[in-house]
This record gives structure tokens, C-alpha cells and sequence, in this order.
């Protein structure tokens, strides 16, 4: 799929070079926990790569992927924050990108989580954000054009198979609690692009909106075809 486009990462996000070897995550990896064990890292990375096809779709093509992890301040308290971004492309034939970004909205609303009936909401102070409402979709205004951005979050299982890749010894399911923050960027011709946030972090909502955000400003679509890297700038 031919695209063209630029965007500027977070400082905080390392970005996983090659996605589909336990060898670049594990690179990512490295430089985001140095002083990790060797075998834990290593267990870590095969998970993480084996669960990237879960934010996809299956006619999605693959641009960019980042992690981060640290600790962030949360009423005077040090949480732990981690969170996965995923870039991808996918076909569209929308026209005028206005429309088209009235037409995902909606598509949104209906669709939302779909394919998940065992999903619970969640219910706490810190996980509700500043609107305080478990599911959000917002039409926004950016630089490159109008787009939408959709905030949900969910209790979702973990499956036994998961944690044993994972290296834990717990057979059981465990459920955790899930932030999922997405940003639809119709291109002018062809395709939308989408950035993704999923995050277990859920107390950092705020933060990763914004985060979100952030990347939403710095998107600019190029000339079709023309291929641009300059000033830090991820280009697809």
C-alpha cells in the first residue's frame, strides 16, 4: 500500500526496529529495562511479539511500533507506566476526509470492542479519566486534517498460555485491567492511518491522551510516493 507521512514519537517511546524477531524486541527491551535479567527480558520479548497481531487488523499494514516504560507520579505516589503504540495503515476510498472522519465516528460507536462480549467496564476514580465516562469518542481538528480519537477501557482475561509465555508460573486466568487509546487520521487519498495505545496503566489515562495527542499535532501526509525522514520525524 503506497503512504506517505511523517509524525514525531514521545521521547519516552523506544521503537521496535524489526517486530517480528524476539531479537528486536528484545533490543527495545534492553534499552528500556538495562538492568533487567537476561531470561526474563528474553520471555518478555517473545510475548510481546507474539501478541502484536492483537492490535491489528488482517488488512492492516505494519509502519511503526514503540514501547515505553517507567514510573510516572500519581497522587504523590510512583505508578508503574507501560505502554505499546502501534502504527498502522489501512485501505480506504474515501473521498472528502471530512465525511470520512464522520463516517469512522460512527463505525466506532457501533463497533466498539467488538468481538470482545466478555469485556467488563471498569468502575474507579482513577481509571475514569477527566470526563469520567469508561468509553469516549471525540471528532478533532488536526494539522493534517479532521480525525477521530476513541479512548476505552475494559477488564480483560489473560489467558493461561499467555502468562506461561510470559515466564510466570500461574496456570489460572487472570483478568486485568485495559486502557485502549486510538487516533483515525484519513489520508487525503486512499487509506486512513491509525495510532494506537494500549496500556495496562490505566491510572495514567490522562497521560497517555495526551501522549496520543501529542503525535496527533506533529502528523503531516506527504506527496504520495515522496519518502521523508528528517528531524526525528518517523516516516512511512
Amino acid at each position: 500500500m503506497p503512504y506517505a507521512f511523517r509524525y514525531l514519537l514521545p521521547e519516552e517511546f523506544v521503537t521496535v526496529e524489526d517486530p517480528s524477531t524476539v531479537e528486536g524486541w528484545t533490543e527495545a527491551l534492553t534499552e528500556l529495562m538495562p538492568g533487567a535479567d537476561v531470561v526474563e527480558r528474553a520471555q518478555s520479548a517473545e510475548s510481546m511479539r507474539r501478541r502484536l497481531p492483537m492490535f491489528l487488523e488482517r488488512d492492516d499494514t505494519l509502519v511503526d511500533i514503540a514501547m515505553c516504560l517507567g514510573a510516572e507520579r500519581v497522587r504523590n505516589e510512583d505508578k508503574l507506566s507501560y505502554g505499546l503504540l502501534v502504527v498502522s495503515v489501512r485501505p480506504s476510498t474515501h473521498g472528502e476526509r471530512l465525511l470520512a472522519a464522520e463516517g469512522i465516528y460512527r463505525a466506532k460507536e457501533r463497533c466498539f470492542f467488538a468481538g470482545e462480549p466478555e469485556a467488563e467496564e471498569l468502575d474507579f476514580a482513577l481509571g475514569k479519566g477527566l470526563r469520567g465516562r469508561q468509553d469516549m469518542l471525540l471528532a478533532t481538528k488536526l494539522p493534517s486534517g479532521p480525525g477521530v480519537m476513541s479512548a476505552s477501557l475494559r477488564t480483560v482475561e489473560l489467558r493461561a498460555g499467555e502468562q506461561a509465555s510470559a515466564g510466570t508460573e500461574d496456570s489460572t486466568t487472570q483478568k486485568i485491567p485495559m486502557a485502549l487509546l486510538q487516533l483515525i487520521v484519513p489520508a487525503p487519498v486512499d487509506y486512513c492511518a491509525y495510532v494506537t495505545i494500549a496500556t495496562p496503566s490505566v491510572y495514567l489515562l490522562d497521560s497517555y491522551s495526551e501522549r496520543l495527542a501529542h503525535i496527533g499535532r506533529t502528523f503531516i501526509f506527504d506527496v504520495p510516493n515522496v519518502v521523508m525522514e528528517a528531524n526525528g520525524h518517523r516516516t512511512g
